[in-house]
């Protein structure tokens, strides 16, 4: 009984563990790009006013 359980928590924490790096890599991705295209936006604006 007691292996069942351990395994059980082990999975858990690998599920909780992909988790985050999931939140991480979208947070990443989106912050960033978000940043990115921001970025580019005010050097076109600045280009266009040129």
């Amino acid at each position: 009984m007691e292996i069942n359980k351990d395994m059980k928590e082990k999975v858990h924490v690998t599920d909780e563990e992909h988790s985050f790096k999931g939140a991480l890599f979208s947070s990443v991705v989106f912050v960033g790009g978000s940043i990115v295209a921001f970025t580019l936006l005010l050097i076109v604006f600045y280009m266009i006013r040129i």
